[in-house]
């Protein structure tokens, strides 16, 4: 019986005594007020995808609102608020240049989670069957942009993720955003899919994306590997196929330069699962952190310089100089993470354990190798730099 009684008393230990203890310990970490300006116009359902990353971010290392209060993933942002067959719209448009100027004196990090939006056939009660889909909102737009600018003239930290800069963003405020970056989009968006083979049951590609290559090249897609698939703004298609363009290799990897694997805690590579897209620095300040480094054959070398693309293509940019912009060309911020973890003590490593880093289709181990430590560090080395400027106190 005692034998028994102490073994009881162990799985007690282990299942309620050790998640009680990460749990306080998590509650008694000090919260890192800083206050935040998330963008997401496009998350169009109760999971909220588009802002899921950086909320986990704030909610695990504490980051909280001004007040003291966490910030709310389904309530804390500006963009599109789904809502029934309704939805409503809660951004900068109905301010005046002042108002904007005053919201960006009181925040501190602006993220842009998403600038994509909704269109027609995403929204169901929206006449999904009429083709094309019609916008419904999204995009940036010139009160976007004035905010942006008050942000970085008063050197405030700020984060734009991929699709940014794409339509349904129109030339003349791409044109903007891209100055006040320092970067320029090339046009071209692409994802790695671990096979192209359409009679596959885990094949992942879209069906507008044979259409569209039957239309380039008036022949059937026919591709068995897997590869990369290339799309630029005007409807060209490059498809980069594993045995053919790209010398065999199961996944994009992303490659870190050395001196920021020791700032930010990332690997020197990992397989990077989403989209991307190819964007270039043009500020004589910017620097790139890590590189989309496709395994390239010769023929695959080829292709992408007839269609003026570099060999490989930064991942995330930073501008080091006065300004603190940085740009993810990549959708990093999409992922499944779940929450259940979120509230405890070295969360990541409880949720790396059901993860698989082996896996380059995993998104949620990207998320917990790659973009958790560098947002970590980059939100709070920032709120450090608050708290010595007295912005804080």
């Amino acid at each position: 019986m005692k034998k028994r009684h102490k073994a009881l008393i162990l799985l007690l230990v282990i299942f309620i005594g050790i998640p009680l203890i990460l749990w306080l310990s998590w509650l008694l970490t000090t919260p890192r007020p800083v206050s935040l300006f998330i963008m997401d116009k496009t998350s169009f359902n109760e999971d909220m995808v588009k802002n899921r990353a950086i909320n986990w971010v704030l909610k695990h290392y504490r980051f909280v609102k001004i007040n003291g209060r966490n910030y709310s993933p389904e309530m804390d942002y500006f963009g599109f608020f789904p809502g029934g067959e309704n939805f409503i719209i809660r951004d900068l448009s109905e301010l005046s240049p002042r108002e904007i100027q005053d919201m960006a004196v009181s925040h501190h990090v602006a993220y842009y989670a998403d600038s994509y939006g909704i269109f027609s056939n995403m929204w169901p009660s929206y006449q999904p069957d009429v083709t094309p889909a019609r916008k419904l909102y999204g995009g940036l737009e010139w009160h976007d942009l004035l905010f942006l600018e008050y942000m970085i003239e008063l050197k405030r930290l700020v984060i734009a993720e991929f699709i940014f800069l794409a339509p349904p963003t129109q030339p003349a405020q791409r044109k903007r955003a891209e100055e006040l970056l320092g970067v320029e989009w090339q046009g071209w968006t692409g994802k790695f899919f671990h096979t192209l083979d359409l009679n596959r049951e885990d094949n992942q590609v879209p069906g507008w994306l044979p259409t569209l290559y039957e239309k380039n090249y008036g022949k059937p897609w026919d591709f068995k590997n897997g590869g990369i698939i290339m799309v630029n703004d005007a409807d060209k298609l490059l498809v980069l196929e594993e045995g053919y363009q790209i010398i065999e290799n199961t996944h994009l990897p992303i490659r870190t330069e050395k001196k920021y694997r020791r700032i930010y805690g990332m690997s020197d590579k990992i397989a990077y699962p989403g989209w991307f897209d190819v964007t270039l620095p043009t500020s004589e300040t910017s620097e790139v952190i890590s590189w989309y480094e496709p395994n390239l054959s010769d023929e695959g070398r080829n292709l992408l310089l007839e269609n003026g693309l570099p060999e490989k293509f930064p991942a995330v940019i930073m501008d080091a100089g006065y300004k603190k912009v940085i740009y993810f060309a990549g959708d990093f911020g999409h992922t499944p993470i779940s929450r259940r973890f979120v509230m405890f003590k070295g969360a990541k490593f409880f949720e790396l354990f059901f993860a698989d880093l082996n896996d380059p289709t995993d998104r949620s181990a990207f998320f917990l190798a790659y973009y958790l430590p560098l947002m970590r560090k980059l939100l709070g080395d920032f709120q450090k730099d608050l708290l010595k400027e007295n912005e804080l106190q």
